[in-house]
C-alpha cells in the first residue's frame, strides 16, 4: 500500500499490506527467531533504510513494549483478509526506534503506523519490521517451546494482506492476492449466506483456538468441563456449581493437546486446571444472542452457549 491508501467493500475495510516495497528477510518458521511461529521480518527496497509502514486498517494500540520498539494493534472493527475471512485483526509490529504511540491511540487506515528499525533483538536480519497477524480479537501473547512469542490464531501474511500497490521484491512464493482477486457479492435472501464470519442461525462453524480445561464437572462421569474464556463464566461460579447447564461443555468432541496444539504424547486423560483441548468438528448455530455476542451450539445433545469470538464460519 501507499501512504493515505484506503480500501473497503460492503462497508468492511480490506486488510492491506502495510509496506510499499516488501522484501521478506526472514519468513514464517525461520530457523532463528521465528521457529514455530508465523512471524515475518520485512525490509524495504534498499537494505538498511528505515522505511515507514502504514496502517493496514483502522486500528487501536493495545500494548506497547518500548525496549523492543514493539506495539500490539487491533482493528477497531472486523476486517476482510486476503483469504476471504472477516474477523478482527490483532497484530504485532516490532523494532521501531521512533515509536511514540500510546495505548488507546487510534490510527486511521493509510496513516503512518511506524518505521522499520533495529531496536531490540534484531541484529541478525538488519533494519526491518517484525510483524505477525492473528485473525481474531484474542490478544493472548505467549512463548512457544522454542522461546518465541506468538498469538493464538496466527495466519501467514499471504492469507492476511491484500497487496494492492505493494511492490513484492521477495515474497517467499506466497499466494499473494489483491482486492480484485476476492469476489464479494450480495447473496439473495433465499440462498445460503456466503462465508463472511458474520454468524447467523444456520451458520456452519468450527472452534477457533486451543482451550484450557479450567474445571471438570462433578461427578466426572458427566464428561463435562468448564472454560471461562469460551463462556464468560467465572471459575468460582463453576466451582460453586452456580454455572447454568448451558455453560458446561461436553468433552466428547474435544481432543487433548499440549498448550501449543500438539497431540503427540497426550493420553486423553483430561485433568481440570491443567489439560488443553481442541475441537475440529463442524457445528450449526442454533441461536444468536447479539447482546452477549454468543452463539448456541448443540454438542453431543447439549445446548451450549459459546462466545462468537472463538468460532469461525466455514
Amino acid at each position: 500500500m501507499i501512504k493515505g491508501q484506503k480500501s473497503s467493500n460492503r462497508g468492511i475495510e480490506n486488510f492491506l499490506c502495510p509496506f510499499t516495497d516488501m522484501y521478506i528477510s526472514q519468513g514464517s518458521g525461520g530457523a532463528y527467531s521465528h521457529k514455530g511461529i508465523l512471524a515475518n521480518d520485512v525490509r524495504g527496497k534498499v537494505a538498511g533504510v528505515k522505511y515507514p509502514y502504514y496502517a493496514s486498517c483502522t486500528c487501536k494500540c493495545i500494548k506497547t513494549y518500548p525496549k523492543t520498539g514493539q506495539v500490539m494493534w487491533q482493528s477497531t472493527k472486523k476486517v476482510r483478509f486476503a483469504n476471504g475471512r472477516v474477523d478482527y485483526a490483532t497484530f504485532m509490529t516490532a523494532h521501531d526506534e521512533t515509536m511514540d504511540v500510546r495505548v488507546g491511540q487510534v490510527v486511521e487506515q493509510g496513516s503512518r503506523l511506524g518505521n522499520m528499525g533495529r531496536k531490540g533483538y534484531s541484529n541478525m536480519t538488519g533494519v526491518h519490521c517484525h510483524i505477525e497477524v492473528s485473525q481474531s480479537s484474542d490478544t493472548s501473547w505467549f512463548k512457544n517451546q522454542y522461546g518465541n512469542y506468538h498469538f493464538n490464531n496466527e495466519y501467514d501474511l499471504d492469507d492476511c494482506y491484500f497487496v494492492d500497490n505493494t511492490n513484492i521484491i521477495k515474497g517467499n512464493d506466497g499466494n499473494w492476492r489483491t482486492t480484485k482477486d476476492i469476489l464479494v457479492k450480495d447473496t439473495p435472501v433465499k440462498q445460503v449466506e456466503a462465508v463472511d464470519q458474520i454468524l447467523h442461525v444456520g451458520s456452519k462453524v468450527k472452534f477457533d483456538g486451543i482451550f484450557k480445561v479450567d474445571i471438570l464437572k462433578s461427578p466426572l462421569s458427566t464428561n463435562l468441563f468448564g472454560n471461562t474464556k469460551l463462556t464468560g463464566v467465572s471459575y468460582n461460579d463453576y466451582y460453586r456449581e452456580l454455572a447454568k447447564d448451558y455453560h458446561w461443555i461436553p468433552l466428547d468432541d474435544f481432543t487433548e493437546v499440549d498448550q501449543y496444539g500438539n497431540s503427540q504424547g497426550q493420553d486423553d486423560k483430561v485433568v481440570g486446571g491443567k489439560s488443553y483441548v481442541i475441537n475440529k468438528n463442524i457445528y450449526e448455530v442454533k441461536n444468536i444472542d447479539t447482546k452477549t455476542n454468543s452463539a448456541k451450539l448443540e454438542i453431543n445433545g447439549y445446548n451450549v452457549w459459546i462466545y462468537s469470538t472463538f468460532l469461525y464460519e466455514v
